[in-house]
């Protein structure tokens, strides 16, 4: 899989010290968090809108469902599976690889992606800052600086079995998710961190929701400053 190589523009630093973000033209922020159910992207990310004072978050999962009366059936029809369980529409394997179940999350991923473009460009337009979060950013696939995103990082949670137990809380309490399920859940988690790694994104390391928060603060510092 190549990756088209585009160069990241330069953007006015954003300063982050208050609850508000600012920049030296009121450029907003806008974030993309990446990972599986249960790696805690809605918890970090409600943090984060607090932390910074972002207006708008977004589920990639809402953004599906938007759409789907709008694009071939064939799409939808792919786009209502699990992102775990989406190569089910191109392969029958009882016992799929980690690249065949990341293969069919970029489907549905490259099928979102002007849907994901243009919400950050509307986003840009208004000045809103903005989250975006679901497993459909996938590195290599997504590319923040291509969509005018400020940020793409993964969240992990290293122990699986915690995550599985995450992605089945109470606060998830209709999922019917069997072993199988979260099985293929912590095999895609595994390969969006493979892609992580290999498009040089960063890792965030989810045990700690402040440490987490901090870590993400720090990396758009860094970011907006190059």
């Amino acid at each position: 899989m190549l990756r088209k190589v585009i160069k990241k523009p330069h953007y006015p630093t954003v300063s982050l010290e208050s609850n508000r973000t600012q920049t030296k033209k009121n450029r907003s922020v806008i974030i993309l968090l990446a990972g599986v159910p249960g790696t805690g992207k809605t918890t970090v990310g409600n943090g984060l809108q607090n932390r910074l004072g972002l207006s708008h978050r977004l589920s990639t999962g809402f953004l599906r469902a938007t759409i789907d009366s709008l694009i071939p059936e064939s799409n939808a029809r792919l786009l209502r599976k699990e992102a775990f369980a989406a190569y089910e529409e191109t392969s029958h394997s009882k016992f799929p690889t980690g690249q065949q179940i990341l293969d069919g999350c970029a489907r549905q991923a490259n099928i979102l992606k002007p849907v994901f473009k243009s919400c950050v460009a509307r986003a840009r337009t208004e000045g809103i800052g903005l989250i975006m979060e679901g497993s459909h950013f996938i590195p290599g696939i997504i590319d923040p600086y291509e969509f005018g995103a400020d940020l793409l990082c993964v969240l992990d949670v290293p122990d699986r079995e915690e995550l599985k137990e995450r992605a089945m809380s109470a606060n998830h309490k209709h999922r019917r998710w069997s072993d199988f399920d979260l099985s293929r859940l912590s095999i895609l988690q595994d390969q969006l961190v493979y892609m992580a790694n290999r498009n040089e994104l960063p890792i965030v390391i989810n045990t700690d929701v402040e440490q987490s928060i901090n870590h993400i603060v720090a990396l758009l510092n860094k970011n907006t400053s190059m």
